[in-house]
């Protein structure tokens, strides 16, 4: 469990800080600027799409160089890469470095969720381990804030938050020793992900919903921003105490279900603009449980010697889903009256996901 607590700063400084601050600084560059919904989307899709690409190639990028190694390395050029935003001279310049910060992203958290799987021997422990990795991810977005307390314009903004990312990555090496790689790939270990094919469709839904409120609730807030931003990570970083326990007792099927509730009926606009606060820490404490119920799910019907590649895929077709999301939101945003239709529509795709999840549930499929 500590293990998975201190390796989870990797995916605070690659996606707590790395993805979602980019929610933090997208209002200044939408002034200074001028993006569109669309634009500003699309930057949030362009991160999420070489997020989808490097977890396409993830687990034989990793396994051929090591995880450990890729691990740690990958989380080095991140925070380079978000640093150099600084340094976007174009929109273009600007696509190419979330693009690739995304891609290093990816291997960052694919491998140390592999990592921590290795390294977390006893079953009924890898809820609150991975939970608690997927919650460092939490750290990273309630210390975000943290660039924005000398109101410098929005490059300078960004050369701050590599510095965070890279002073995260840098306090995830404190567990190195205590790394196992994961089981090599066995003949027939690579498993098919049939058993839990549906909850996948959920899991792509999801990842187009959930990224599309952490994109653009921002747009709609009428409460100050750095508090609001705080309070939604310090929640997902109880992502492991709230829900890690409560999926290893009800599996993770069922667990993803009752989790993309909370988030679906957090999203709303109605509860956002109402009750901000409410919807912050709701949304906060459940969105990374999704991820925890999908990994509890394959680790109980996969070989081990499968889960680091089923790890790589359904961490694409989840970051299929994020690559979609941003983009399909901002349009619907132009379209619908800004950021109640942004918001609207993410919702939606929550509530397809939550609809997909329950049929699982409903009619689950037959273990082989």
């Amino acid at each position: 469990m500590i293990v998975g607590a201190l390796l989870g700063l990797g995916p605070a400084a690659a996606l707590g800080v790395g993805r979602f601050a980019y929610a933090l600084v997208l209002p200044e560059m939408q002034r200074a600027l001028g993006l569109s919904y669309a634009q500003a989307g699309l930057l949030g899709s362009a991160n999420t799409l070489g997020y989808f690409v490097g977890a396409l190639v993830s687990h034989r990028l990793l396994y051929a160089v090591g995880y450990r190694r890729g691990f740690y390395a990958a989380l080095a050029l991140q925070a380079f890469a978000l640093a150099l935003l600084a340094l976007g001279t174009s929109f273009g310049a600007l696509l190419a470095l979330r693009l690739v910060q995304g891609v290093l992203g990816a291997w960052v958290f694919v491998g140390g969720a592999a990592l921590v799987l290795a390294s977390t021997p006893r079953r009924s422990s890898r809820g609150l381990a991975t939970g608690l990795y997927f919650g460092g991810v939490g750290v990273g977005i309630a210390l975000s804030p943290l660039a924005m307390l000398a109101a410098l314009p929005w490059r300078e903004t960004w050369a701050l938050l590599g510095g965070l990312s890279l002073l995260l990555g840098g306090a995830a090496t404190a567990p190195v020793r205590a790394l196992q790689e994961p089981a090599p790939r066995t003949v027939g270990a690579s498993g098919s992900l049939r058993p839990i094919a549906p909850l996948l469709a959920a899991y792509g839904l999801y990842g187009a919903g959930y990224i599309g409120y952490m994109t653009f609730v921002t747009t709609a807030l009428g409460v100050p921003l750095a508090p609001f931003w705080a309070l939604l990570g310090l929640s997902a970083s109880c992502t492991g105490l709230m829900w890690g326990r409560w999926i290893d007792r009800v599996g993770g099927g069922a667990g993803m279900t009752h989790v993309l509730l909370v988030l679906t009926l957090a999203s709303l606009y109605p509860v956002l603009t109402a009750w901000p606060w409410v919807s912050a820490f709701a949304f906060g404490v459940s969105f990374l449980g999704v991820i925890t119920a999908v990994t509890a799910a394959f680790s109980k019907l996969l070989p081990p010697g499968a889960w680091a590649g089923a790890m790589g895929v359904s961490t694409a077709v989840f970051a299929l889903g994020q690559a979609l999301g941003p983009s399909v939101s901002g349009f619907a945003g132009d379209r619908l009256g800004g950021p109640v239709g942004a918001l609207g529509f993410s919702t939606a795709l929550l509530g397809a996901a939550l609809l997909a999840a329950w049929l699982q549930a409903v009619w689950p499929p037959v273990k082989r």
